[in-house]
């Protein structure tokens, strides 16, 4: 193996334009960069535009200042705690159905496991569109949605909402809830919230129309991001390419 020296760095030649051409290839780079702060920083206002929309039609609800009727979490829906396949158990990993963890909450990223059908059968499955809470450890409140029939670990209670709860309501709300969930679980070793205690959260309940209004314009954002985080993309791997055509001279 060759060692390569300071003196061998200080000595190598760098390739160096006129300093107009520099000007011309930092002013393209730029402009690359500019477009790329612009695209985060419109996803980062369509994230609290979510948020706002949600007060505005229904009001903070750990206030409730809209008076809107309260009910248990176990009044609303189906209350799981979740578990993990028997690794002693051969073939239970690595198959169609994901299996969410609390990294995998709030990541924006796909969920990074899965088990197989012989997998599920070992523990719960909840349907698209559940609400996956953080009830143990340093991430406990942390809130996501299932997106498909999903798994889960036992870090994890799930709530399959009924009638009351339009979905995507249940999953917003939920996030107002964190500091509830953080102050009731916290203990002096390991925060955790046990299933009876989650069960007894109360929220406010709309009516199910306005959920659903709420809901329809959820998805018109939902969409927008999907559209700006693709030309984010984009703009990523046109930086990179722009970059290399500058150190290569050919910018």
């Amino acid at each position: 193996m060759t060692n390569i020296t300071q003196g061998d760095i200080r000595s190598a030649p760098i390739p160096l334009p006129p300093l107009e051409e520099q000007r011309r290839i930092a002013a393209i780079l730029d402009q690359a960069e500019t477009l790329r702060t612009q695209r985060r920083q419109a996803l980062a206002h369509l994230d609290t535009l979510t948020q706002s929309l949600f007060l505005d039609m229904f009001g903070d609800p750990a206030s409730n200042p809209n008076l809107w009727p309260v009910k248990t979490l176990k009044e609303l829906g189906k209350v799981i705690t979740g578990g993990t396949p028997p690794s002693s158990k051969e073939g239970m990993f690595d198959g169609p159905i994901p299996f969410m963890t609390p990294g995998d909450l709030e990541s924006g990223e796909p969920v990074r496991r899965s088990i197989t059908e012989a997998g599920a059968k070992e523990v719960d499955v909840v349907r698209a569109g559940s609400t996956l809470v953080c009830c143990i450890g340093a991430t406990i409140g942390k809130v996501g949605m299932a997106l498909k029939e999903s798994a889960f670990n036992q870090q994890l209670n799930a709530v399959v909402w009924g009638s009351d709860i339009n979905d995507h309501f249940g999953y917003e709300v939920m996030r107002f809830f964190k500091p509830t969930i953080v102050s009731w679980g916290a203990s002096t070793t390991l925060p955790i919230l046990k299933k009876s205690s989650f069960e007894r959260i109360e929220i406010p309940v709309p009516p199910v129309h306005l959920q659903e209004v709420f809901a329809n314009r959820l998805r018109q954002i939902s969409n927008l991001k999907r559209l700006h985080k693709s030309a984010l993309v984009d703009l990523d791997e046109l930086f990179g390419v722009l970059q290399s055509k500058a150190f290569a001279g050919e910018l």
